[in-house]
This record gives structure tokens, sequence and C-alpha cells, in this order.
């Protein structure tokens, strides 16, 4: 009877040190899972922002009319300033006759006030018959207008032009060349 006691006595202290040892074992796993669940600290400029988005979509309309339309891969919205920081933004402007307008750059700012963009970073401008390259372009939603202050150059079928400066009027669909405007006009254009 005294060995059966011995017995029963080590089976419960092995249950007992079984039993420490995987509440251990569980709190371990638990406690490594915790660590690599935890966000990571958000960017500076992230701490600015109010709202960090993906894949963003935004449409500008007037008197029921589509102005422009904005997608965006990603945007963090300031707080103070009201400016939506963009990567990636592309942006369709619609123009009266039914023509679009599309640009793309790599980065770029949204002034969600006013309804202005500003962007930069290998800047296209493109519409049916010709594409535009800069570095910087902003736009004015009030006057609906594209302009560059840095050096542009157009490239179309027949035309290649080059200049120091660009403005473009979305309601006349015109556009005005300054400074060190230079061009080529091709008599056989390549097909």
């Amino acid at each position: 009877m005294a060995d059966r006691k011995r017995s029963i006595k080590l089976m419960l202290m092995i249950t007992a040190g079984l039993s420490i040892i995987a509440v251990a074992w569980m709190f371990y796993q638990f406690r490594q899972s915790q660590s690599a669940m935890q966000v990571p600290l958000p960017t500076d400029a992230a701490t600015k922002a109010i709202m960090a988005l993906s894949r963003v979509h935004q449409t500008a309309t007037k008197d029921g009319t589509i102005q422009w339309q904005l997608d965006a891969s990603t945007a963090e919205l300031e707080a103070d300033t009201g400016r939506m920081v963009l990567q990636a933004p592309q942006v369709d402007f619609f123009l009266d006759d039914g023509t679009q307008v599309h640009l793309t750059a790599r980065q770029g700012i949204l002034y969600t006030r006013e309804n202005n963009i500003k962007v930069s970073g290998n800047v296209q401008v493109r519409n049916d018959r010709y594409t535009m390259v800069t570095e910087v372009l902003a736009y004015e939603h009030d006057q609906r207008v594209l302009h560059a202050d840095v050096p542009v150059l157009i490239k179309g079928q027949t035309i290649e032009l080059k200049a120091a400066r660009m403005r473009y009027d979305l309601k006349t669909n015109q556009t005005q060349f300054t400074g060190q405007v230079e061009g080529i006009i091709y008599e056989n254009p390549a097909i």
C-alpha cells in the first residue's frame, strides 16, 4: 500500500510538473505572437496626418458636371492644413468638348479646401494627340488651368516642342508656352 501511495504521489508530481511546463510554453508562445502582431510606429509624415489611406479615389464636380477624378495608391490627410499628400497620383480632367486629359506623377498634394493639385516627379500629361513631360506641375481648380514653371517637353506625331514654362487652359483647350520655346514640326510623321 505504501508503494501504491508513492506511485500515485510520483504520478501527481510528474503531471503537475508537465502541466507547469505546458503553461509556461503556452505563455511564451502567446507573448511571441503578440510581439509579431505589433503595429510599426508611424512615419514622421504620418504623425502629422489625421488619416492615412490606400487606394484613394476622389471626384470634383461643378454644377453636376465632373471636372476631374483622382486616384492614388496612398494618401495621408494632414490635420492642420487640410492637404492630402499623395503617392502615384493619376488625374483625369474632363473638358467641355468631351475629351479627357490624363495626368500621372510620382507624388502630389491635393489641397482639399480649394481642390487645387500640385504634382512632381516624372509628370506626364496626355490627351488624344500629345504627351507632355515635366518635373513639376500645378492645377488651379477655380481657373481650370494646368501650369508648369519648369521646362516642359511636348511630343506628338507631327510636333516636338520644348519650353521653359507652360500654361494649359482646360476651359478653352489651349496651351501657351513661354521662355526658350523651341520646336520641330514633322512634314511626314512616322506612323
